[in-house]
């Protein structure tokens, strides 16, 4: 009987190590929310993107080598936004394209 009441209290230590563990990462993922929320709510009227800005919300951007297995060319491209973890951000159906103003381009 002692054993089994020795075995419960080490599954039980266990348990609370477990639990504390994961209360304290629901903490931290609250804090880093209440922070990026209040980022947010600091620019919330920007009319124009500026390097600042894209420091305080990116920590970093990683782009990857393009594929070209498909016949088109596909680039892939992550973001990790600072206080959350990497945002899904579903990919873009159309391709988009940009083109170069032509008042730059010289006739012969």
């Amino acid at each position: 009987m002692s054993q089994s009441y020795e075995e419960e209290q080490e599954r039980l230590k266990l348990e609370i190590a477990v639990t504390e563990e994961w209360v304290d990462q629901q903490r931290e993922l609250e804090d880093n929310l209440d922070a990026f929320l209040a980022l947010t709510e600091k620019y919330v009227d920007v009319r124009e993107l500026t390097p600042a800005i894209v420091n305080e919300f990116i920590k970093k951007i990683l782009v990857y080598a393009p594929d070209k297995s498909s016949g088109k060319r596909q680039q892939r491209v992550r973001i990790i936004f600072n206080f959350l973890d990497e945002v899904e951000i579903p990919a873009v159906l159309e391709p988009i394209i940009h083109e170069r103003p032509t008042k730059n381009r010289r006739t012969a």
